[in-house]
């Protein structure tokens, strides 16, 4: 009776040591599992933020020496990082700069002058991209459909109206993919629009006064 007894405590020892192992399991599964998501939904949300569509622009003015020799050297630089002048007005250069260089010409364009002011703007194009990239795909297959229309066509009239609607979607296929390059461009290159003008010279008066200051300020600090 004692040898049942044992036996029985030993199994129910056993089953109740399987019954936690398989619990432990199963709570270690069921976090892994929602570790497991939660990286997949940050994935997701660091794609998403990845694939977005911004366009930015800056426009950089600068007080310099002089003006016609900060735009050769502006110029110049346009070029070391792989940009190109787009416009170059008086005292005014506009170029497009690679977006994944635009902040290193900024750091050398600004050594130019000094800076009198700087404003970058950011535009999300995202959604109007998408919705064009769709709507082409969209006329490509009614396109390809009106084409094997064409070829069935029974008589004359028949062709000359496929034909016709075939004209109108290839110019709406053409006028979309032209936006989708150049939100594609704009994307890829960053508009940047640098002024110069030349610091204002005091007057002989002014080196009087400017003389008189340097004075002061030598007797003060002192």
């Amino acid at each position: 009776m004692r040898k049942f007894f044992s036996i029985q405590c030993v199994l129910l020892i056993l089953s109740l040591a399987f019954a936690s192992c398989a619990s432990n399991a199963q709570s270690a599964s069921r976090e892994a599992s929602s570790a497991e998501d939660s990286e997949h939904r940050r994935a997701g949300e660091q794609n998403e933020s990845d694939s977005r569509m911004i366009t930015y622009s800056v426009n950089l003015r600068l007080s310099v020496e002089n003006v016609e020799e900060t735009k050769r050297t502006i110029t110049e630089q346009v070029g070391n990082f792989d940009g190109y002048i787009t416009r170059e007005t008086g005292n005014y250069i506009t170029a497009r700069i690679p977006a994944q260089n635009m902040d290193s010409f900024l750091v050398v364009a600004r050594e130019n002058g000094k800076i009198e002011s700087e404003t970058r703007t950011g535009a999300d194009i995202t959604e109007q991209y998408r919705d064009n990239v769709i709507r082409l795909e969209s006329l490509k297959n009614i396109r390809e459909r009106y084409l094997l229309l064409l070829q069935r066509a029974n008589n004359v009239a028949e062709m000359i109206s496929i034909e016709r609607e075939l004209e109108r979607i290839n110019t709406q296929i053409e006028l979309l993919e032209g936006k989708i390059k150049y939100a594609e461009m704009s994307v890829a290159y960053s508009d940047i629009t640098v002024s110069c003008f030349e610091r204002a010279k005091p007057g002989p008066l002014g080196w009087v006064f400017y003389g008189l200051f340097l004075g002061l300020k030598w007797l003060f600090v002192w």
